[in-house]
């Protein structure tokens, strides 16, 4: 499950790779992980309880996608880790930028039928906005998308102000990831 993990994460990485030297750039990661063990699990009504690390109790109801509910014992552990990526970047378009100027690309990983279930969800958004105005009072500016709508974003860094301009192409991607286990402890 691990090396899907990995797998999965790089091909998502890669997928954001430019040739184009960004003239700005930034990206941030974040990165939580979760534990809780099974009080609880109803092969029949496939109904699960779990209590987390903090004592709190949830109950739900297993979707027919968790093939391998019956390998499942009260004890088991669900470890996940859920993963966000933004990368924002002030570059010249790419010839792809310029034919899908907004993308989501899912991918899936399941475990093998009787194995204890695992899964790995990766998702990458990326979408190409054209710089319309600045406002250094404001500390922000207009961007429009592909469709024509446009939005004030603050900047983070107002600095960054001085080293953009009308009609430079700003491109943001987006990478959440989500994997989930269940291991005996």
């Amino acid at each position: 499950m691990r090396r899907i993990l990995a797998l999965g994460l790089a091909v998502a990485l890669t997928a954001c790779a430019t040739s184009n030297e960004p003239k700005v750039s930034r990206e941030a990661t974040q990165v939580s992980t979760f534990r809780a063990r099974v009080a609880a699990v109803d092969q029949e009504t496939r109904v699960v309880t779990l209590i987390g690390a903090d004592g709190g109790r949830t109950t739900f109801r297993a979707d027919e996608a968790v093939r391998n509910l019956p390998q499942v014992k009260v004890g088991d552990e669900v470890v996940g880790k859920l993963m966000e990526t933004l990368l924002v970047e002030v570059r010249k378009p790419t010839p792809e930028d310029g034919t899908t100027p907004a993308t989501v690309t899912d991918v899936v990983a399941t475990a093998e039928p009787g194995q204890k279930p695992a899964g790995l969800w990766l998702r990458q958004v990326r979408a190409v906005y054209t710089i319309e105005s600045i406002d250094k009072a404001q500390g922000g500016g207009m961007l429009r998308n592909a469709s024509g709508r446009s939005q004030f974003v603050k900047a983070r860094d107002p600095a960054v102000l001085d080293r953009v301009k009308v009609g430079d192409t700003v491109v943001v991607t987006l990478i959440e990831g989500l994997s989930l286990e269940v291991v005996t402890p």
